[in-house]
């Protein structure tokens, strides 16, 4: 079995409202719709979804008149350490630093790296039984909670993935091996 990893795209950033809230950019419209010619997209056979609205405008656009039917698990959700008070772009930056060093750090009353973490492999796992049968399943979720997984199965450093991941971009995942057959920031 395939797990297609896919970060969603470009968010419509509004600091009036909840960051859980916040939809696609016109820009990121664009980008999720060109991921629907991606091979690695058209192979799936379910996806699924973070229930924040900037992940589901993306699977929708991703996978729009292919027949691939989208549900939602909130266990895809971002980290909350990102999600809870929208910060500067250097608070952002800063925090971000300080969550992948000290794995155990709560950012504005979130989760830590290793919880949040320990919720997204359950879910996978949960997703992965539903699913038995299935060769390709899609995923879509956000840079962070992205990145702490990857560097989970990979060892690399998490700091490093969460930079090079895109908005939108496309990993996959062979799920037996437990190995990456494309990496995010692949072109």
């Amino acid at each position: 079995m395939k797990i297609v990893l896919i970060r969603h795209s470009k968010s419509l950033v509004n600091p009036d409202i909840s960051i859980t809230s916040w939809g696609l950019s016109a820009e990121g419209m664009i980008l999720a719709k060109k991921l629907n010619s991606l091979p690695q997209i058209k192979t799936i056979q379910v996806v699924y979804s973070s229930l924040q609205p900037k992940a589901l405008e993306t699977a929708v656009l991703a996978t729009k008149n292919l027949d691939i039917p989208i549900k939602t698990d909130d266990g895809l959700t971002e980290s909350t350490s990102f999600t809870n008070k929208f910060v500067s772009l250097k608070e952002l930056e800063e925090n971000t630093r300080k969550y992948y060093a000290e794995k155990t750090c709560s950012i504005n009353g979130g989760e830590t790296f290793k919880e949040a973490q320990e919720r997204f492999a359950k879910a996978l796992e949960d997703i992965v039984k539903k699913e038995q049968g299935k060769e390709n399943i899609g995923i879509v979720s956000h840079g962070n909670i992205l990145a702490g997984f990857v560097s989970q199965m990979t060892s690399e450093d998490p700091l490093e993935i969460v930079q090079k991941i895109r908005q939108p971009d496309v990993a996959v995942f062979d799920w037996e091996t437990k190995q990456f057959v494309r990496g995010f920031g692949e072109v």
